[in-house]
């Protein structure tokens, strides 16, 4: 009797996961903290989708990686198949194929420069005329005017922390960087304190949202609840404390 019930536990379970839809979270930021390890599934983006589904239970959330060229497509078409995560509304452009969920995080984007040697502690301002590490895809509403002058040489990578090394080695001038990212990049690397400058005050200073396109709408209202849920979730509130 106690096997037949257990295994009617096991049967109510496994109904309830197949029951439940999935929905992808689509990222074109490989960064720490949001994306640490990829294949371990381990970050904050990671930490999100967990989260999600313990407050939504109807649904399975999971990550995946995304490049920004072919999501923009993807959006342009209306063909997304899931969210984007970690957005700032200044990234994208209005459109009637989507819209944002509630904000989930506060970030902020700086500018670092070498602390010493030539092309030093540079600021927006003395930018002009220098080399700028950005990332391949990336938008960067807070340099339109600079990048649009021509006044600094853009040389893209694939990620922030390849800038930063970049940047260390004198391959560039400067780069801009997310500060939870530089934050969590400084407590692994403790060397990047005494080596970079980080200009004041934040270049961009926005909040990450979800992008919702509109096939999803039906589910913005429980999403907008249980990510304003995480305001005062201590175990949310721990993850994040975790990457700092």
């Amino acid at each position: 009797m106690r096997a037949l019930l257990w295994g009617l536990v096991w049967l109510c379970q496994m109904a309830a996961v197949q029951a439940a839809e999935d929905i992808t979270l689509f990222t074109y930021q490989q960064q720490p903290p949001y994306v640490v390890n990829f294949d371990a599934q381990q970050g904050l983006y990671f930490d999100l989708a967990q989260r999600l589904e313990e407050l939504l239970p109807a649904y399975h959330f999971s990550v995946r990686d995304l490049p920004r060229r072919r999501l923009d497509r993807l959006l342009a078409n209306d063909q997304l198949d899931g969210l984007v995560v970690g957005v700032s509304t200044g990234w994208f452009a209005q459109s009637p194929h989507y819209t944002f969920s509630q904000a989930f995080l506060d970030d902020a984007n700086v500018l670092v420069s070498r602390a010493q040697g030539e092309g030093s502690r540079l600021s927006l301002q003395t930018l002009a005329g220098h080399r700028l590490g950005l990332v391949t895809g990336h938008q960067y509403p807070e340099l339109g005017e600079t990048l649009l002058a021509g006044k600094v040489s853009r040389e893209d990578s694939v990620s922030e922390s390849t800038n930063l090394e970049r940047l260390r080695r004198g391959w560039i001038d400067a780069t801009v960087v997310g500060e939870r990212t530089l934050a969590f990049l400084t407590r692994q690397q403790p060397e990047l304190v005494e080596q970079i400058v980080v200009a004041q005050p934040a270049l961009y200073v926005y909040r990450r949202h979800l992008l919702v396109p509109t096939r999803y709408k039906a589910l913005l209202p429980q999403l907008n609840q249980a990510l304003d849920a995480l305001v005062k979730d201590s175990a949310w509130q721990a993850k994040l404390a975790s990457y700092r």
